[in-house]
């Protein structure tokens, strides 16, 4: 049925064409997704188009919304489309992001994604906050979606990178049922490594919770192209402070112990940075998820 309305890509070239100023042009939109404001957080829900599976459709909430929302809805839409070719079927995106425009609210973050101080350096700002969050995220969001929407509740996984990958792990630790599966990409353990392999100790062995690690090749050193840039040997003390990868390494390793071969996944990316993996980690979880 017609809409009265010409395509949105001849509405376009003909702003185009008369030289309208970019401000008023269209904005972009990704087609099936909602806004929602909730506790002062940014709710982002797709749901991919069609009928629900039985039970409903799978899901994967994505920690630090305002940065990485996008990348996983268009992450599905272009590789559900052949699940025989990229192992990825449909399943929905929920994004939790601090309210405001930033990609990352620092202050924010270290606030929801902690139990408390880092062990070995000083930040500023409050901390500690993970247990009300991780209650917020299992106990009101995730509930209130499935009363609403066909989402299934025994396929949700929850995703994180950095901070939020090390608060993954700490809610994994805490409640290793709230969700089925948990991705940690590049997770910044070195804020209390001993802690949270003590929490987990405590919890995971003989638990079937699926879990993903990631971490890039070049986390541990400094890579190639900023070698050159100021700042360089500051840089590199840090890195050898916090000692990224052999975190993850060490953790994957202790985790092989307690779970079963088909549950764990740890991969180290090649040539990737800590900024950089997380696009190409993105794809690997989402393969992950649909095993």
């Amino acid at each position: 049925m017609s809409t009265g309305r010409p395509p949105e890509g001849a509405r376009t070239a003909a702003l185009q064409a008369e030289g309208a100023p970019v401000s008023h042009w269209p904005p972009v939109e990704l087609p099936g997704t909602q806004v929602r404001q909730l506790r002062g957080y940014r709710i982002s829900v797709w749901l991919p188009p069609g009928p629900p599976p039985p039970g409903g459709f799978p899901s994967l909430y994505v920690l630090d919304a305002n940065a990485l929302f996008g990348t996983f809805v268009e992450a599905v839409r272009r590789s559900s489309r052949r699940p025989d070719a990229t192992g990825i079927g449909p399943l929905a995106i929920v994004g939790i992001a601090h309210d405001g425009d930033a990609l990352f609210a620092e202050p924010q973050r270290r606030r929801d994604f902690t139990l408390g101080p880092p062990a070995e350096e000083s930040v500023a700002g409050a901390v500690g906050g993970a247990p009300d969050f991780l209650a917020f995220l299992a106990d009101e969001l995730a509930p209130a979606l499935r009363s609403e929407l066909p989402l299934d509740a025994a396929r949700q996984t929850l995703f994180g990178h950095s901070l939020a990958g090390y608060f993954v792990l700490e809610a994994l630790a805490a409640r290793p049922d709230a969700f089925c599966t948990w991705a940690a990409i590049s997770p910044s353990i070195w804020w209390d490594a001993a802690g949270l392999r003590a929490r987990l100790a405590a919890t995971l062995p003989g638990h079937g919770a699926r879990v993903f690690i990631g971490v890039g090749e070049w986390e541990g050193e400094v890579p190639p192209w900023q070698r050159a840039q100021p700042g360089h040997d500051r840089l590199v003390a840090r890195r050898a402070q916090r000692r990224m990868v052999e975190h993850a390494q060490a953790l994957a390793a202790q985790l092989g112990a307690w779970l079963a071969p088909d549950r764990l996944a740890f991969r180290l990316f090649p040539e990737e940075d800590h900024a950089s993996v997380v696009m190409v980690a993105a794809q690997r979880v989402l393969r992950f998820c649909a095993a």
